[in-house]
């Protein structure tokens, strides 16, 4: 099944992932969102920007829902996504869809949306030679209120978006996020070491419902084990 330039990474429990060495790989985001996001109920799930599947897949060994899709704008991505679902035997749970999400016809279609987008504006700036690295980590295919509009739309009347993205856009994230109708309800903040500042965030916004915002205790890389 491994191709060249691909390995094979081992998850909890058995399971295994395929990623490309050259291309863009997991991190503890991916971890960090999956162990943040918290359904209320059974319900659908997209995961906006898959990658190799690692978010959908977690969400899948955690029993956190049994109808996942994966919506990746990178062919080469899906495939490998496809991969990893086939070869972990989670094809009955998991679908894995190459487009653009923001073409992606099915509003008012899902209870829950996840995504670890691209964190960096591109604003001119310096981006990775490798095109798949560059599209991953900068807003070359998806803006931040591109994300958030798409993620309203497809949502259900009543539904959740959970997101992992930078601390330091942590006021325009909540800017967009009211422009576009939704109500914050869960913010927990990331920190490498308690010497360290806040390098990422994890949000829980809802569309359709007023929430009262809890703020969570910090988490600290560091100490938890991830």
């Amino acid at each position: 099944m491994l191709e060249v330039g691909e390995d094979i990474t081992l998850l909890k429990n058995g399971y295994k992932i395929i990623q490309k060495k050259d291309g863009f790989r997991f991190s503890v985001d991916a971890v960090l969102l999956s162990d943040f996001f918290t359904p209320f109920k059974q319900g659908k799930i997209l995961d906006i920007g898959t990658g190799n599947g690692i978010i959908s897949m977690l969400l899948a060994i955690n029993k956190k829902s049994s109808a996942i899709t994966g919506i990746d704008i990178q062919e080469e991505s899906c495939k490998i996504a496809e991969k990893n679902v086939k070869l972990n035997e989670l094809e009955d749970v998991i679908k894995i869809i190459n487009g653009d999400v923001k073409e992606y016809p099915y509003g008012n279609t899902f209870d829950y949306i996840v995504s670890n987008p691209p964190y960096m504006k591109t604003d001119g700036k310096k981006q990775n030679e490798c095109m798949s690295k560059s599209i991953a980590r900068h807003e070359v295919k998806l803006t931040l209120e591109e994300l958030v509009k798409s993620a309203k739309r497809l949502l259900k009347p009543v539904g959740t978006f959970s997101m992992i993205h930078r601390s330091y856009r942590f006021t325009e994230i909540c800017r967009v996020l009211e422009d576009c109708g939704f109500s914050l309800k869960r913010v927990r903040f990331v920190y490498f070491s308690k010497e360290k500042n806040s390098n990422l965030v994890l949000i829980e916004a809802v569309k359709g419902k007023k929430c009262k915002l809890e703020v969570e205790a910090p988490v600290y890389l560091e100490e938890s084990g991830y």
